[in-house]
């Protein structure tokens, strides 16, 4: 190990250098290429950089993992003393991860960081599992995700068991309404414990199979008088146990909207608790937390004396699709820009459209539909068969720079436009704003 810290120093030398060099080319900001080239040649460097972090968190699942990841962060950073590395950008394959650590890391190779809570993508778990050697493990659910790139969902629940497996000291906090999750320490010795919402709110879930109801004597966090604000900020009240302590939290809220991101603010608060964070401390961390990028995250484009909010939520599969609209489903004059891209990165696949519930919007009070990106037409023909009256003609323009410019022509000053784009999407509509994350 001594001379694995030895190898480090010209190692992360040159990660820093190719990073300024990446920087000052134009070419992105080094998220994901150093960590590529030296994991390739240097395998070691991953757990000699990542074994000098006292407390290592890792974060999986199909969605929430950037919103939860923030959230915890979030939280972590009111205790005195404490310092908290992640893969920021969402940057969660193994390249990624090795990125920031090579980033973040001195001269010498060294680390001063109390914690790590790391994003990870989910057939990258087992790959990695044994080099981070986490002591929390957090899964946020299973829905059904890119078929092209990891298969059915069956396969992507195995891989993160088998990763879980890879740590049998490591304490696992999972959906415990989600049937998939639920059961994935079942027959493993770890400690589990289960985060849910009462009945009334996860029937509404799309999740795949019966709804699972966590037994009453097990351990965990349930929320309770769940309430979407106006604003899209939600209020709710927590109860439970963890390691047989009794919680009970009168009332929390969360500035990222809907049922299914409850599920990520009681995993912080439990990850959190598990980590020693005293409740008070936990709802203020929380109170700090601002929506990751295109996770919420509310935009602003003005001309003269124009105004015009664009207000992102990320969609990449049929659960968050559906849930997105759901959220919608209530808000008056809905202005809203649909962008979906067929990039590796978003799935090459989108078939997934018809399995989302776009029959939502028939609920909807809906002033006007845009509809974007290289899957434009797809997007249309999928809402020709969905709605039952549509607010008018719904162009598809695959541009997305002409599709902004033409929502915030149609836009009133003041007015807010929903965007549901897929993940390259986003990263284009962001740059076209002036919000640049670039992931080389």
């Amino acid at each position: 190990m001594a001379m694995n810290q030895l190898l480090l120093i010209p190692i992360v030398a040159f990660a820093k250098l190719l990073t300024l060099v990446l920087r000052l080319s134009g070419r992105g900001s080094g998220t994901a290429l150093p960590g590529y080239l030296v994991g390739r040649y240097f395998p070691f460097a991953l757990e000699a950089l990542v074994s000098q972090i006292p407390t290592v968190v890792a974060i999986t699942g199909t969605n929430g993992k950037t919103t939860s990841q923030t959230m915890l962060s979030a939280v972590i950073s009111q205790v005195p003393g404490v310092n908290v590395l992640r893969n920021k950008a969402g940057a969660n394959l193994s390249q990624g991860i090795l990125s920031e650590l090579l980033k973040q890391s001195n001269t010498w190779g060294h680390l001063d960081f109390t914690h790590a809570v790391l994003e990870i993508e989910e057939a990258t778990l087992p790959r990695i599992a044994t080099l981070i050697k986490p002591n929390i493990i957090a899964v946020t659910n299973l829905y059904r995700d890119q078929l092209d790139a990891y298969g059915e969902i069956d396969r992507t629940e195995k891989l993160i068991r088998d990763g879980i497996a890879q740590c049998p000291a490591a304490a696992v906090v999972v959906n415990g309404d989600d049937p998939r999750t639920a059961r994935l320490t079942q027959g493993l010795g770890n400690a589990t414990y289960f985060v849910s919402l009462a009945p009334e709110y996860a029937r509404f879930l799309p999740y795949e199979g019966k709804l699972n109801r966590r037994a009453a004597n097990s351990q965990g966090l349930e929320a309770t008088q769940i309430q979407i604000n106006e604003d899209l900020t939600t209020d709710f009240a927590i109860h439970g146990q963890m390691n047989g302590t009794a919680v009970q939290i009168p009332q929390a809220r969360t500035v990222s909207p809907g049922f299914f991101h409850v599920y990520n603010a009681l995993t912080a608060i439990a990850i959190a608790n598990l980590l020693g964070i005293d409740e008070t401390t936990a709802i203020a961390g929380l109170q700090t937390f601002k929506p990751a990028f295109g996770r919420g995250e509310t935009l602003i484009r003005q001309q003269g004396d124009k105004q015009v909010n664009y207000r992102l939520l990320l969609v990449k599969n049929p659960a968050s699709f559906s849930l997105s609209l759901e959220l919608l489903r209530n808000i008056p004059n809905l202005k809203l820009l649909l962008a979906i891209n067929d990039n590796t990165a978003d799935g090459r696949d989108v078939s997934w459209l018809w399995d989302s519930e776009l029959e939502r919007l028939n609920q909807a009070q809906i002033a006007w539909i845009l509809c974007t990106g290289i899957r434009a037409k797809d997007m249309a023909v999928r809402l020709k068969y969905a709605l039952d009256q549509p607010p008018g003609p719904i162009p598809a323009e695959e541009s997305i720079r002409q599709a902004l410019d033409l929502s915030f022509q149609q836009a009133q000053s003041g007015d807010t436009v929903f965007v549901l784009p897929t993940y390259t999407a986003m990263l284009e509509f962001r740059k076209l704003m002036g919000k640049t994350l670039a992931v080389v």
